[in-house]
């Protein structure tokens, strides 16, 4: 009996028909009651069942349905956000564009040939901007011709007054320039935007070797170090920079330990400069240690070069020399040849003066002849005919 009861409860909980509401009574669907048998308590579990898989099927519809329209209404909203962006964007690159142009016509003097020399790749090898007004606008400029130069080696920039977003301009310049070898910024104001802008061009650039930042706000006057930090791990995959200064930035011990951490895997930096900031002892030591084991490797590798080098020279010169006991031998035998070649010719000269001085000699005989006997042959005519008219 307790039984059926429940499987009635169940059977009323999963049946979809709706109870009706007239006024303040509600009338609630007819129960079907069939005998209590076990046929029946089978129709009914087959019949709760079923309902329970509408039920579930019904709400995993339901849910399907919700999940889609909260999927529509967001990719609405972000295709919504996607294109405000593009639109601020393409507003802002509008801007700056025309800040450029205006920039462009107001500008004279030296930021102007500077600019004109990076352009044509005529520029001296190291450019300083000291005296010349350099504001956001044409540092962009500036940034926009170095990026593709390859005549500049080293630019100064220190003490300009630079922001955070100069500083991003900067070092999306890093990126494509594959010519610049030093770059001074020190004493601005460049902030943690810069920092991580940097570190994303240093894993890829593989032609800077000098980097100084020294007297900025890279961290925010200490708030925030992950700009720090990511020029930190920048340092794992950067295999070009020699020395880099990041002196009085404010650098805590959390960002100095990043510094250690990477500094440990890098084999080519020779000198870091992290003073004036807020490292421990234990760390600034362990960084020492590993700039002097990099000075080491560096200068065994350059002395190796420098033998290599000598050795190299040496190699060259013996084979210089060899090339030239090669050639002199080779100059000595065709002077031989070239003497045998004219005692040759000179006897063949010779031999030909012979032989037509005896071919003229033979005419003259012959002709000699030819007259002598030319004669005898008058003489004997002649005789005959004094011989016939004595007969007569």
């Amino acid at each position: 009996m307790a039984t059926m009861t429940t499987m009635d409860d169940d059977l009323a909980a999963y049946d979809e028909e709706e109870p009706e509401i007239r006024g303040t009574l509600t009338y609630r669907p007819a129960i079907e009651i069939l005998p209590k048998t076990k046929r029946t308590e089978e129709l009914q579990k087959q019949k709760i069942e079923m309902l329970k898989r509408k039920k579930q099927e019904a709400e995993d519809l339901r849910r399907q349905k919700e999940q889609e329209e909260a999927q529509r209404r967001l990719r609405e909203q972000e295709a919504k956000k996607l294109k405000q962006q593009q639109e601020q964007k393409k507003k802002e690159e509008e801007r700056r564009r025309r800040e450029e142009e205006e920039q462009r016509k107001k500008m004279e003097g030296g930021l102007d040939q500077i600019l004109d020399a990076l352009t044509k790749n005529q520029s001296a090898a190291h450019i300083t901007v000291c005296g010349i007004d350099v504001s956001s606008v044409r540092l962009r400029l500036l940034t926009q011709a170095l990026e593709k130069n390859l005549s500049c080696q080293s630019i100064d920039l220190s003490r300009k007054g630079l922001n955070d977003e100069d500083g991003v301009s900067i070092a999306g310049m890093l990126k494509k320039n594959t010519g610049l070898e030093k770059i001074e910024c020190e004493g601005n104001s460049l902030g943690v935007k810069t920092a991580s802008s940097i570190a994303e061009s240093l894993a890829s650039n593989e032609t800077l070797r000098s980097m100084n930042l020294e007297g900025n706000n890279l961290t925010a006057s200490g708030n925030d170090q992950t700009g720090v930090i990511a020029l930190a791990h920048a340092l794992r995959a950067n295999k070009s920079l020699r020395v880099l200064l990041l002196g009085k930035n404010h650098i805590t011990q959390q960002g100095g330990e990043h510094f250690v951490r990477a500094i440990e895997q890098n084999e080519t930096i020779t000198m870091l400069d992290l003073s004036g900031n807020e490292l421990g002892v234990e760390q600034l030591r362990r960084i020492d240690e590993v700039i002097k084991k990099n000075r080491e490797k560096l200068s065994e590798l350059r002395r190796a070069e420098r033998r290599e080098r000598f050795t190299l020279y040496n190699e060259e010169f013996k084979c210089r020399q060899h090339d030239m006991q090669v050639e002199a031998a080779r100059l000595e035998l065709e002077a031989r040849e070239e003497r045998r070649l004219n005692r040759m010719k000179a006897k063949f000269e010779e031999w030909r003066e012979m032989c037509e001085a005896e071919a003229q000699k033979e005419a003259e005989d012959l002709e000699t002849l030819t007259v002598e006997a030319q004669e005898r042959r008058e003489a004997g005519s002649k005789k005959k005919g004094k011989k016939g008219k004595k007969k007569k």
